[in-house]
């Protein structure tokens, strides 16, 4: 299903590819994933200031992404994607532009990266699908993570992670709702329905991003071998905006 988000406050945009992807909140590089050749709504509407969408709207969200009653198809995994209403208060942070949604249930692997102090994680991303976290991982209300774990083992009507990924070729997206939901999905052993929130034409890197990321990530700490894997994938993203 595609859409149009004509008056998007920008606080969320994805730039990149499936080769690697930028994650910027308010203009500024905040996640970076990429292959260097080796092998929660309420804190991002806080960031759209008073324009943004309001607490009733985003309790809204929340409670109707922990039962949306998406049907996942038995032997495909994949669900009707929603009407893209339901997700407006997360949309109106989008960058504006023209998407595409799909529900599904994620493959058999799945990958939980947590970018803290710039890791240099390594997988094998053409057998993976990854989840970059964007909020706080391990969660922390374990009475919502119960409460999830207990409606998943029940059965019936599956919770929603969405994700932001930069292609619909990706497999790296960016978690932007449901960190709770994908912790009680791991406890349970079971695949979580996520609902794919994607660019219809990907954005290219843009030098002046880059250029920010490369000054942001740099002053982090992060031991010599990371910090040679950061610009060797830094480098090959200046290549691609070139």
């Amino acid at each position: 299903m595609c859409f149009d988000v004509p008056d998007g406050h920008g606080v969320i945009e994805v730039t990149g590819d499936e080769s690697g992807s930028l994650l910027l909140l308010a203009g500024d590089p905040v996640f970076l994933e990429a292959n260097d050749g080796r092998g929660s709504v309420g804190w991002l509407a806080a960031r759209a200031g008073t324009g943004g969408p309001g607490l009733f709207e985003v309790k809204y969200l929340t409670d109707w992404l922990s039962a949306p009653g998406l049907v996942p198809d038995p032997r495909t995994g994949q669900a009707e994607p929603p009407d893209p209403e339901r997700l407006r208060p997360l949309l109106s942070l989008l960058a504006s532009g023209r998407y595409v949604t799909t529900a599904a249930v994620a493959p058999h692997q799945l990958r939980v990266v947590h970018p803290r102090a710039l890791q240099v994680h390594h997988w094998y991303a053409d057998e993976e699908l990854a989840l970059v976290t964007t909020d706080a991982w391990p969660p922390h209300d374990h009475r919502a993570e119960r409460g999830y774990r207990d409606r998943i083992r029940a059965g019936g009507d599956l919770p929603a992670l969405v994700a932001l990924f930069p292609t619909a070729e990706s497999c790296v997206g960016y978690l932007l709702d449901g960190h709770h939901k994908l912790a009680a999905y791991e406890q349970t052993g079971a695949r979580p329905l996520i609902i794919r929130l994607t660019p219809q034409v990907p954005r290219p890197f843009r030098r002046d991003d880059l250029d920010r990321a490369r000054a942001v990530f740099s002053d982090r700490a992060a031991p010599r071998h990371q910090d040679d894997a950061l610009g060797r994938v830094f480098s090959d993203m200046r290549a691609e905006s070139d």
